[in-house]
């Protein structure tokens, strides 16, 4: 060990704790990047699965909905028919489209085959604030809307009209209807003129996983491999170096 003068040192109590707390930021840092790998194959998985149920031929909701499970039919494009109740209507805030801050629009549609909540589309903050409901009126009269089906989700409150997302629970007990646990969404907007205007399909990238777990492994490489060479460089110097 004539080479290696400074070895002993590193087997002091300070070192060892050293050496312990940078294996264990090896593991975790290797261990992150294979989380971020596992997230990348959800993404993939959710992305095909959107794909796949979104190019599905268009079915009539009142078709799709008996004996189905809800959540399986999350994406999947539905028709729905029948006469917009504008008296029951409420705007799920803090949304933005192209940039821009709004609201959603959601509508109850009352048709044969029963009720269903419509999100007729995303209305500009600046619009929604000048209060003019007709600027966002859907049409009069019997309408058919095409649109993704989405699954309903469980409100944390909300304030008057105003909500935070849509809840059939609560939308069913504000408009004294049975809604399913499902709404739909309208791509093309649902209005009589261009106001709301129509929600685009989810994005179906992959997100930055891959570069994510790409870093995670570059950090468990610059570690694996720079802290043996610290210390050989450490362990080559004489002691009297490191105790002045």
């Amino acid at each position: 060990m004539g080479g290696w003068p400074g070895a002993r040192r590193l087997l002091r109590p300070a070192w060892l704790l050293s050496h312990l707390a940078i294996a264990a930021l090896l593991v975790a840092t290797v261990n992150l990047g294979f989380w971020q790998l596992r997230r990348l194959d959800e993404r993939r998985a959710y992305n095909a699965l959107v794909e796949e149920r979104a190019g599905a031929q268009p079915a009539s909701l009142g078709d799709l909905l008996p004996g189905a499970d809800p959540g399986g039919l999350a994406y999947r494009t539905a028709e729905v028919s029948g006469v917009f109740d504008v008296d029951s209507e409420v705007f799920v805030v803090n949304r933005t489209q192209a940039g821009l801050p709004g609201v959603h629009v959601v509508t109850l549609l009352v048709g044969d085959s029963g009720a269903v909540a419509v999100d007729r589309g995303f209305v500009p903050r600046p619009v929604y604030v000048a209060g003019d409901a007709g600027a966002w009126a859907p049409p009069d009269g019997e309408v058919v809307v095409v649109g993704r089906v989405r699954s309903a989700d469980t409100s944390r409150g909300g304030n008057g009209a105003e909500v935070e997302r849509v809840d059939a629970a609560d939308l069913s007990a504000r408009w004294g209807v049975v809604l399913p646990s499902v709404y739909v969404e309208s791509g093309s907007g649902a209005g009589a003129g261009t106001i709301p205007f129509g929600i685009p399909a989810p994005a179906l990238d992959e997100g930055s996983h891959l570069g994510y777990a790409v870093q995670w492994f570059v950090f468990f490489v610059i570690g694996l491999v720079g802290y043996p060479l610290v210390l050989v460089r450490l362990a080559r110097e004489e002691p009297e170096a490191d105790d002045g």
